[in-house]
């Protein structure tokens, strides 16, 4: 690995967002080494609404791939986008359009990658929250610190796609993740090409996807030791979202995108997997590993307690058969639990 003057890719897809202009800043104000970023983002614009980027497009730092909003795909199909534009960097940042940095974060983050026990780390979690007063004052909120990602609801109404939320706290440094969170992930910049975004996926269920690819394909999920990264609270009206074309938009491509789950993660053809083509399951791990590594057992529709308590895999959820007597299982008519 080349770290003399490593560089940083920085995907972002972002949907006719006001905000954006705020985290580009903030992601250059804040890095030891601004020089060696480079960002990727697809811009979904809306000429009755724009947002001037002409400082940003006028910087050999940014690249652009630009769509009005009424050809967007979504958002795992910008984030495809926004991908399509790494070009060999060294490493690999995904974040959210509005978001805001800590000093130094891009020396932090080498420095984890270069200590952490794998080959292969993925550095991820659902990131704090920060929000702005009435004088455009940032507030950063580090009162819960740093905390593991887990599982809040499964059920068979939305395809067996889990739904994820802030777990415990972590206790110690080189914690791991059992799920990657779309809004922030730091790795290698191969990963941008070994993971590519499904973009047929659409929202629930994406990020699930993407992390049983990423495992299989052998990255390790590691929560940072440091604070690194916040996610904008939104306390008036939510940012756009594709969701504003339809109801009958948002069902088409959540029948799809639960269609391809099933094909990745609990369909027994393999035949499904081929025809998942560069989006199906890497070869370095099986499926198997990751439900020992995150303690789900997907055919079966059973989790281990700690995934929903989120508590760190160390570095297994399942380290013995007996601990899948454990597991919890969830009635597919309701998703309660059983």
């Amino acid at each position: 690995m080349n770290t003399s003057q490593p560089k940083i890719f920085i995907a972002i897809a972002a949907y006719s967002d006001p905000e954006l202009p705020q985290t580009l800043d903030s992601c250059l104000a804040t890095a030891r080494a601004p020089q060696n970023l480079r960002f990727g983002i697809c811009w979904q614009f809306d000429d009755n609404q724009p947002i001037d980027l002409s400082r940003f497009k006028g910087d050999k730092r940014f690249r652009f791939v630009e769509h009005p909003v009424q050809e967007s795909g979504g958002g795992s199909w910008a984030r495809c986008k926004a991908q399509e534009l790494w070009d060999g960097e060294t490493y690999s940042m995904q974040i959210d359009s509005h978001m805001v940095f800590a000093p130094g974060w891009d020396a932090s983050l080498i420095r984890m990658m270069q200590t952490f026990p794998s080959d292969q780390p993925l550095i991820t979690m659902i990131a704090p929250l920060f929000q702005s007063d009435e004088h455009h004052r940032i507030h950063r909120h580090t009162d819960q610190g740093i905390r593991a990602t887990k599982m809040v609801e499964w059920q068979g109404a939305m395809g067996w796609s889990p739904w994820f939320d802030w777990g415990m706290r972590i206790r110690h440094s080189q914690s791991r993740n059992r799920f990657l969170s779309g809004q922030f992930i730091f790795t290698l910049g191969c990963w941008t090409d070994d993971v590519r975004q499904d973009p047929d996926h659409y929202y629930w269920g994406e990020e699930f996807a993407l992390s049983l690819r990423s495992y299989t394909h052998g990255y390790d999920f590691f929560l940072p030791d440091e604070m690194i990264i916040w996610h904008m609270l939104h306390t008036a009206a939510p940012p756009r979202r594709h969701w504003e074309h339809g109801d009958h938009v948002i069902s088409s491509k959540n029948a799809t995108a639960f269609d391809r789950l099933h094909k990745l993660a609990y369909s027994d053809d393999p035949t499904d997997q081929e025809t998942l083509g560069r989006y199906s399951l890497g070869h370095k791990r099986t499926l198997e590993d990751y439900e020992r590594f995150a303690g789900m057992d997907l055919k079966n529709k059973r989790a281990h307690p700690d995934v929903y308590i989120g508590r760190s895999p160390d570095p297994l959820t399942i380290k013995t058969e007996e601990d899948w007597a454990d597991c919890i299982t969830m009635k597919a008519s309701s998703g309660a639990i059983a």
